[in-house]
């Protein structure tokens, strides 16, 4: 694949990093852009998880965004499209090896990882969080994964962690069906049905994550979280949870449409596709990594066909959300070309 230094460089430093009384303390600080991640920001988290590593001064890892508003509202997408509509496919799909390799440090680190996800989390931000193992969410938080909608497929290891949400108190049972309707539609869902669904750990008041971070580097992450934990309240997912098993639930794609077409009007038949076969591989997948290189797979695929460019400009660049897609229905999507597609993996580069 051809290097990622192809892409722009970052005009300025958008992750800050520091190691503080046995905290290595990442910043994301890129406010204006809602800490949207470009390629060199993938580069820059991984070189300071690979330097910490084996750094006897760093107990743990805290990560926090410079915006108020948000943690991260995922990958830089327009980034990749102006490379893909270049000619610079092989470029294009560097940057998602990068940001997929990063996702699996975080999910195998071997310190604490302690994610304060405030504000907007979606795409590749839930990538640099829900795979760590102190995952914190506020009353305010808004998770989502919407990359159908820009012909696109839920990546950054979401097919393995959807396909395994479930219901609190009943862990062993995962919720395929509840995965399907948060990938499928992008359907947003708050901080606390995160905790619910066991994509986040603990809920703390919005108000409270300056000083939950202060707490971390002074007290470490177990009693800082537990001073400033709150309950977090019915989830109103887990409330839905039965109608929603009932319209996702379904043996086929097809099924699924025709009972939920409010949830996926508008998304690339292609790209439900896609997302709903994955889904299906990862639900039986046996570790993330393994996910990770099939979705690497597909997303050197899925880029250069022309969804993906027509629904991040109908999204993100021209912003008239009214993209002319390759396919009418996912009845014309070829799912056996899809399947082919998934038996292949690419390597990550670790």
């Amino acid at each position: 694949m051809t290097d990622i230094t192809a892409l722009p460089a970052d005009p300025e430093p958008y992750v800050l990093a520091e190691v503080r009384d046995g905290t290595g303390h990442l910043v994301l600080n890129r406010p204006r852009q809602l800490n949207a991640l470009t390629a060199q920001m993938y580069l820059d988290l991984r070189a300071a998880l690979d330097a910490w590593r084996d750094d006897d001064a760093v107990d743990h890892v805290l990560v926090t965004s410079a915006s108020p508003k948000a943690w991260c509202a995922g990958g830089d997408i327009r980034q990749v499209r102006e490379a893909v509509t270049n000619g610079r496919i092989g470029a294009a799909t560097r940057v998602f090896a990068v940001e997929y390799a990063l996702d699996c440090l975080i999910a195998d680190y071997p310190k604490p990882y302690v994610a304060l996800m405030n504000g907007i989390c979606m795409g590749g931000g839930m990538g640099i969080s829900v795979h760590g193992s102190h995952r914190v969410v506020g009353p305010s938080t808004v998770l989502a994964m919407p990359e159908t909608r820009i012909g696109f497929f839920t990546d950054i290891g979401a097919s393995w962690f959807l396909p395994r949400v479930s219901r609190p108190g009943r862990r062993d049972e995962p919720g395929l069906a509840v995965g399907r309707w948060l990938a499928l539609g992008g359907q947003r869902i708050t901080g606390a049905d995160a905790v619910a669904l066991g994509l986040a750990d603990v809920l703390v008041a919005d108000e409270d994550f300056p000083a939950l971070a202060d707490a971390v580097v002074a007290e470490g992450p177990e009693a800082a979280l537990a001073r400033f934990a709150r309950d977090p309240g019915p989830s109103a997912v887990v409330e839905r949870w039965d109608e929603i098993e009932q319209r996702y639930g379904a043996g086929t794609l097809e099924e699924i449409v025709a009972a939920a077409p409010e949830d996926l009007e508008g998304m690339s038949p292609s790209s439900l596709v896609r997302t709903f076969e994955l889904l299906e591989r990862g639900a039986a997948e046996h570790d993330v990594r393994s996910c990770l290189e099939r979705e690497l797979r597909l997303a050197a695929d899925t880029i250069a066909r022309p969804d993906f460019a027509e629904g991040v400009r109908a999204v993100l660049v021209d912003k008239d959300n009214a993209p002319s897609w390759e396919h009418a229905s996912v009845a014309d999507v070829d799912v056996a070309a899809v399947r082919a597609l998934l038996d292949e993996k690419l390597p990550l580069p670790l």
